[in-house]
């Protein structure tokens, strides 16, 4: 195969398909994506029901896990990243939700101007196809189906029914002109099927001779002549090769491997580097500091047998699920499990929504390392702007062995209160008439846990991790970033970070939509177009 290309990807995940995808429209270009992990043509990844299958299999996952979290009893916590073609977006929970647009307008008043709410909404609306048609809003010719979600079970109803009745508002469309209330779910699936990146963007373009993909390959540094990126060392098998990349190379990789691969390159804190024994190209303090993620804890309720969806996941009736998905793409099969959900505030204090529900009709311990449920069902509770910071750093320079990763869940005094008051509210929604014949005891924390002391000791026991990891190569103007509004990484030449390790900060949302449309504005930006132009929509 050719081993010098004008772009240079690294990561096959949610930017990196988009990338390939626009990159390569143009067929004077030549562009090369690497992938660590394999092909993504796997039941499960395409099975929608099977996410949390998809997310434990040592063939699609990263496997990293946290160093103690000394907020959070000490405890290591999984953190499932995908390696597979599609990166997380072909093992995650398919939950497809933009942000409120104060969240970007924030990154705008750091110094970032062109990344205000009325600049994204555009590249939100490019990058889909939603099932309810284009609209102001919404679009409806991009390559990434949104589906709304059936919410049928009469759990599901009764959530939407109790958030009205605890006097929250219901919004018809929450990616739409309102972003806060109660509300069915959308997804990232087509016609009962997962829509992953890899299916939207990579896999309707694979054909085009300019584009290569390779995977099962493992990028073990950037190459530099002084500071300037001119291409990639990489591993595929035995086989060591440089790939070179004659206008760009772009890291695409993720929260926890961009700022991995920065500092296996030389670039970073100094003292980190030469701890290492790695040659200092550009010193850069900020590489993968910063770290945030959403943090989530499952409040648990039981119901009365046979209601919760989970005894249709037991005994023979699974593999009537599994058959009838394989025949007709129908059925709980093709269900993501959280097909409900809200955005509010823990508080009177909170300017705008802080909290996140997403509703299951069933309960889990989703930070177990093997796929559970049970009875019940369950409000999975997520933080959405964070204030503690955790970090990424190395603890070899050996490409092979992961990082040292630490989120420091609950660090800051801020993020205790919103969760201790967004737990109080929860409370009020669960004991709503709506759920009256449908609900019984608290199980988690437990009627017993009352005072804050006590919340906030469950709380810490229980919280894990919502998959949001970001910020670690943050945009920005000041010493404590990484790269450029438009993803170039300072103090260097022709390298560039496009996922979600550049966002400023972490928003009020699942990520998968945020990257995506992040990904289709900065494919613009490197290939020169002329952006395109705000939107000028106000929202509720």
């Amino acid at each position: 195969m050719a081993t010098s290309y004008d772009y240079v990807i690294v990561g096959a995940g949610s930017a990196g398909c988009v990338l390939a995808n626009r990159l390569s429209s143009d067929p004077g270009v030549r562009v090369l994506l690497i992938e660590a992990g394999g092909r993504d043509n796997h039941l499960i990844v395409q099975m929608p029901a099977a996410a949390p299958i998809a997310a434990r299999d040592p063939r699609l996952d990263w496997a990293y896990v946290t160093e103690p979290e000394v907020f959070c009893e000490n405890r290591h916590i999984i953190e499932h990243r995908g390696k597979v073609l599609g990166g997380s977006s072909s093992i995650n929970g398919m939950v497809a939700n933009r942000g409120n647009p104060r969240d970007y307008d924030a990154w705008a008043a750091e110094g970032l101007p062109t990344w205000s709410f009325a600049h994204c909404l555009p590249y939100f609306k490019k990058m889909e196809t939603f099932v309810g048609g284009a609209n102001e809003w919404r679009g409806g010719d991009g390559p990434q189906s949104i589906e709304r979600c059936p919410a049928t079970h009469p759990l599901y109803r009764a959530f939407l029914e109790a958030g009205v009745e605890a006097g929250y508002e219901r919004t018809e469309d929450q990616n739409g002109a309102r972003h806060e209330g109660f509300h069915i779910a959308q997804s990232f699936t087509r016609k009962g099927r997962r829509c992953s990146s890899a299916a939207a963007y990579l896999h309707p373009v694979s054909h085009r001779a300019n584009l290569t993909v390779l995977s099962r390959t493992l990028t073990r540094r950037i190459v530099f002549d002084g500071r300037r990126a001119v291409g990639v060392e990489a591993q595929t098998g035995g086989t060591i090769s440089t790939y070179e990349a004659s206008r760009e190379v772009i890291l695409s990789a993720g929260a926890i491997n961009s700022p991995q691969l920065l500092l296996l390159s030389g670039v970073g804190s100094a003292a980190q580097l030469r701890s290492h024994d790695i040659a200092v190209v550009a010193d850069l303090p900020a590489v993968g500091r910063h770290l945030e993620d959403h943090q989530i804890v499952p409040i648990q309720y039981s119901t009365p047998e046979g209601l919760s969806l989970s005894h249709r996941l037991k005994g023979l009736r699974r593999y009537g699920i599994g058959l009838r998905w394989l025949l007709f793409k129908s059925g709980l099969g093709a269900s993501t499990m959280c097909e409900a959900g809200c955005f509010f505030r823990s508080s009177d204090r909170a300017d705008y929504a802080d909290i996140q529900h997403e509703f299951y009709p069933l309960t889990a311990e989703m930070g177990d390392p093997e796929a559970n449920f049970d009875d019940g069902f369950m409000f999975s509770m997520g933080l959405m702007r964070p204030e503690s910071r955790g970090h990424v750093t190395l603890k070899s320079a050996d490409p092979s062995e992961h990082p040292a990763i630490v989120f420091n869940y609950f660090a800051a005094e801020r993020d205790r209160r919103i969760m201790i008051d967004g737990m109080r509210r929860t409370r009020e929604m669960a004991a709503q008439r709506a759920f009256d014949g449908l609900r019984r005891a608290e199980i988690a924390p437990g009627p017993d846990i009352q005072s804050d002391d006590e919340i906030m000791a469950w709380l810490r026991s229980a919280a894990s991790t919502e998959y949001h990891p970001c910020s670690s190569c943050r945009m920005g103007v000041g010493e404590d970033s990484v790269t450029d509004g438009e993803g170039r990484v300072h103090e260097t030449e022709g390298l560039r970070v496009v996922d979600a390790s550049i966002m400023p900060h972490n928003v009020t949302a699942n990520l998968n939509a945020p990257v995506v449309m992040l990904a289709e504005k900065l494919a613009d930006a490197i290939r020169g177009k002329t952006p395109l132009p705000p939107s000028g929509l106000v929202p509720h």
